[in-house]
């Protein structure tokens, strides 16, 4: 019986998927050190909120999937792939937090940052468009979320009675 997914490939994006958190983490830790003031607009992206935020995002995102590459792997290691549904494709289309986090983030992105979105491009495991979300924040010249057009105050109502 052939396997919906190589364990070795698994693996392999388990490790780089690790990393990459890691990577993550220590980037929050600088942003983290730098402070958020209750002064900071929240509404600027690339503002010292949204960045904190971004990095977050990333960080959280990436744990989450860590475990449910865990998951996969020790279910495709037992042989009960059939148990897992549809979770394999899924998998492989990558995972929540990178794009949005990103596009929240100051430009330049910190070095840990950058070195673990490479690490992520490296796997195999990830479906093209999941690494084009990837490059997309590593190209990204400056941040584009929250949009500030959102927060454009409406004029006066016109009712048309004089």
């Amino acid at each position: 019986m052939e396997r919906e997914i190589d364990i070795d490939q698994l693996v392999a994006a388990m490790k780089a998927v690790d990393e990459a958190g890691r990577l993550f983490e220590e980037a929050l830790a600088v942003y983290e050190a730098r402070g958020v003031k209750r002064t900071d607009d929240p509404k600027v992206a690339g503002g010292a909120v949204q960045t904190l935020q971004g990095a977050e995002e990333m960080v959280l995102g990436t744990r989450r999937f860590l475990t449910e590459l865990a998951l996969l792997a020790g279910y495709a290691t037992a042989g009960l792939e059939d148990r897992l549904g549809g979770r394999t494709a899924t998998t492989r289309t990558g995972f929540t937090g990178l794009s949005g986090g990103g596009s929240r983030m100051a430009r330049p992105l910190l070095d840990p940052t950058l070195r673990g979105l490479e690490l992520l491009l490296a796997v195999e495991l990830f479906e093209p468009a999941f690494k084009e979300e990837i490059e997309g924040v590593v190209r990204a010249e400056a941040a584009t979320y929250p949009d500030p057009s959102t927060f454009r105050i409406p004029g006066p109502a016109t009712t048309g009675t004089p």
